[in-house]
């Protein structure tokens, strides 16, 4: 996310509320409308001041006039408190709240239809600050800028038309004094949003090295990096307190200088006027109601410099929520949307991530038949992964085309194509709820029948029923109370429980232990029947009977066929298959010598 050096105009910041409100936008229109209302009431207010001194004090005056004046400026007044009751309404009548709200949805609706490439460049903190802390100083501040911001320009405006009225050397005097705050304003804003996007940016990473400092903590505390010796955490932390120092410093400095011009303009108008009472050419009256009113004057435009700071708050926030809706979606094209049948082709495709020159997939092309096995296999980095994310579209390729039952992928939705294809992954992921809840997120509008069904085909409700709360046992953050082996297998019952024609594993047991390693072998045996298979393969032995292995290597399909064919060609696969055979056989001999 980048910071937008340049400040927004008023009009600007107003434009960009009302985007901040969407569909609520009439009602922050009404608002603004109703304080345009009571600031210039407010204004008359204090320039009633003037004729009341008259009415008051001069030698023509009239004291029936005064009261006149002085029931005007109390009308004035009384407008002015009602429009601002029902103008602060939006904020306190739950405006806001619906604000926030669908202002969350539209980001929630967007990570729906973003690409997972995209969605995977943001840290997990970035998206936090965007959807928490970023969303609330975007939309609770709109309330304030509308109320101040006219009021900073209405009150301003209307007291030195007054003045100029009274007296035009005065209203020249207030005219010249003006535009010398015009730098310090632009300094102050400039130093101020450099400040706030540095400091937006620098709690967005604060909180992704906390998520991430408590999600390693077991990692952390094993090579002994917890405290002062976690040093992402810590260079964070010290990054935020240095931009909270830096901006606390540059912004009291403009802020105090333009303060003081405010304050000498005052003192400016009281030695002229005073000059001009001497000379006989001003009454001291009508200098007393001009103070009176150039004081009210002077208190919206020394508040207008730390204003702003709600200015850049709010940009600096809807920048960073921008960048998010921003952010370019999976886009359907034209074409035929329903697929005849369930089985996979990749026609020369190329497809390189964002940012990288190198393709990850280069002319790749293979078809897998519907209800067969295919292995894919290869070393780290070859490009394995990326084919099984294509043919979930985590992006879309920049050459050739990748059709399913015949039907190009980007002609589909992505919920039409995830419907047909469930996926285990090595890495499992249970969300912080019930073990029910988890395997019913495989389909859920399943009944509690269905998915104990599935967790017993799934090897997995034996365990499941010991538990002290059974199938609404909790199972912490990332399934973090149960062992690996129980949490592949809660996630290979949630694939069965989905029922898709096709599937895709990621070598589900290539980490697990013997006796876990058994339970989901016979787990995953359950799912992948009558099923088009996608398996990537570290372990060779265990993909043998597959129909189709493909050997994947520099992001090409370097060699293709069955295990026997594989072997029988003596290249890349014979040599993988018996560099593993030695190894295998190398660790039974080491046994037998340690036994």
């Amino acid at each position: 996310m980048e910071a937008n050096n340049r400040f927004l105009t008023v009009y600007e910041t107003y434009k960009e509320a009302q985007q901040i409100c969407g569909a609520q936008a009439p009602k922050y229109r009404r608002s603004v409308k109703l304080f345009i209302i009571a600031f210039t009431a407010q204004g008359f207010s204090f320039v009633c001041f003037l004729p009341l001194m008259f009415n008051l004090f001069s030698e023509k005056g009239n004291y029936d006039k005064a009261w006149l004046w002085l029931g005007l400026m109390a009308l004035c007044m009384a407008v002015e408190v009602a429009c601002r009751w029902f103008a602060h309404n939006f904020d306190y009548s739950g405006t806001i709240v619906e604000v926030t709200h669908s202002l969350r949805s539209k980001l929630g609706a967007k990570l729906r239809f973003m690409s997972l490439e995209k969605l995977y460049k943001y840290r997990t903190g970035d998206l936090n600050s965007v959807f928490s802390a970023n969303v609330d100083e975007s939309v609770m501040h709109i309330g304030v800028i509308g109320s101040l911001l006219i009021q900073i320009i209405l009150v301003p405006l209307l007291v030195i038309i007054a003045t100029f009225v009274v007296d035009w050397r005065l209203g020249l005097a207030m005219v010249i004094i003006m535009p010398l705050g015009i730098p310090i304003y632009k300094w102050r804003r400039r130093t101020n949003r450099e400040e706030k996007y540095e400091t937006v940016q620098a709690h967005a990473d604060v909180e992704s090295d906390i998520i991430e400092y408590t999600q390693g903590l077991t990692v952390l505390r094993a090579v002994n990096c917890t405290g002062a010796k976690a040093h992402r955490l810590q260079t964070s932390v010290k990054k935020l307190r240095r931009v909270q120092s830096e901006g606390l410093v540059k912004g009291s400095v403009p802020s105090m200088l333009l303060t003081s011009l405010v304050e000498l303009g005052l003192l400016a108008i009281l030695i002229l006027g005073g000059f001009f009472v001497k000379s006989g050419s001003l009454h001291v009256y009508v200098l007393a109601g001009l103070l009176i009113a150039v004081a009210r004057f002077a208190e919206p435009i020394a508040l207008y410099i730390n204003v702003t700071t709600v200015f850049d708050t709010v940009q600096s926030a809807f920048e960073r929520i921008r960048s998010v809706l921003g952010a370019k979606e999976l886009s359907v094209i034209e074409g035929d949307k329903t697929p005849e049948g369930y089985d996979i082709e990749f026609k020369n495709v190329t497809f390189a991530y964002d940012g990288e020159e190198k393709p990850a997939v280069e002319r790749v092309s293979f078809k897998i038949p519907y209800r067969s096995l295919t292995a894919v296999v290869g070393p780290s980095g070859s490009g394995k992964t990326t084919i099984t994310k294509l043919i979930m579209r985590y992006g879309d390729q920049s050459e050739g085309v990748i059709t399913f039952g015949g039907a190009d992928i980007r002609t589909m939705e992505q919920s039409a194509l995830m419907k047909n294809i469930s996926v285990v992954f090595q890495d499992i992921y249970l969300f912080d709820d019930t073990i029910i809840n988890n395997i019913r997120m495989g389909r859920p509008e399943a009944t509690d029948e269905e998915v104990r069904r599935a967790a017993d085909a799934a090897y997995c409700h034996e365990f499941i029923t010991r538990l002290p709360d059974g199938y609404y046992t909790r199972v912490g953050d990332i399934g973090g109370s149960l062992s690996g082996g129980e949490r592949q297998r809660i996630s290979i019952a949630r694939a069965i429980l989905k029922d898709a024609p096709v599937v895709i594993l990621d070598e589900p047991t290539a980490a697990l232990d013997t006796e876990s390693e058994e339970a989901v072998q016979k787990a995953v045996d359950v799912l992948v029947r009558n099923r088009t298979v996608i398996v990537i393969a570290h372990r060779l032995s265990t993909i043998k009977a597959a129909d189709t292995i493909l050997v994947v290597e520099n992001g090409r399909v370097a060699e293709h066929g069955t295990h026997e064919q594989l072997i029988a060609q003596k290249g890349r696969y014979a040599d993988m298959w018996e560099a593993q055979q030695r190894s295998k056989n190398w660790n039974l001999a080491s046994g037998d010598i340690n036994g």
